[in-house]
């Protein structure tokens, strides 16, 4: 219901608000103040809806955003912001008993393995946002290119939990779900074993 009211797509209040109109102008041709009425009624309605949903962040927005924060963030080597976007106790898994821990040591690592490769950009293809109870999951598809592949692109997917901490949406746990060209064990290797 969230998302109907504060995350709804433009098109939405557009309908809605041509639908007023339309009502508006019959009302108006027919002499009926009761239709013309109604139709600025709508209008009002569609107006407000778009104004609200245009200003009110949904956690699905935030997170979507913070999603593409984060990316851009190891590209450009922005690391204040890649640390600020982090939960102190971040982790990155694959699903084993293999593990980072912690914000320092996740970005001490991702420092490093960004020059190892010569990382040149990273841009995301597609984001799927689910909400699940005290977390959102986006599971993204980024294309990066780096020196190490000789500025090949290589396709990757990942999942990020973000999860709300002190009135914020910080990132909980990083996972790879694929990387073109590399087994997951070729993925840990790059960085330290934990």
């Amino acid at each position: 219901m969230r998302d109907l009211l504060f995350s709804v797509p433009w098109y939405l209040p557009t309908i809605l608000g041509i639908v007023g109109l339309s009502l508006f102008v019959s009302g108006n041709r027919r002499q009926k103040p009761q239709i013309r009425t109604a139709g600025v009624a709508v209008i009002g309605l569609a107006n407000l809806w778009a104004v609200v949903s245009y200003l009110v962040k949904t956690p699905k927005e935030i997170c979507e955003s913070q999603t593409r924060q984060y990316v851009r963030a190891v590209v450009d080597r922005d690391w204040p912001t890649f640390d600020r976007l982090m939960e102190p106790d971040v982790r990155f898994t694959d699903g084993t008993d293999w593990q980072i821990a912690g914000r320092d040591t996740w970005a001490g690592d991702v420092k490093a393995g960004a020059e190892q490769i010569g990382l040149k950009s990273a841009s995301i293809s597609s984001m799927d946002l689910a909400e699940t109870s005290g977390a959102i999951i986006a599971t993204i598809t980024v294309y990066s290119t780096q020196e190490a592949t000789l500025e090949r692109p290589i396709e990757s997917e990942w999942t990020l939990e973000w999860r709300q901490s002190g009135g914020r949406w910080l990132l909980h746990e990083l996972r790879p779900v694929q990387v073109t060209g590399a087994s997951l064990d070729q993925v840990r290797g790059m960085l330290r074993k934990r």
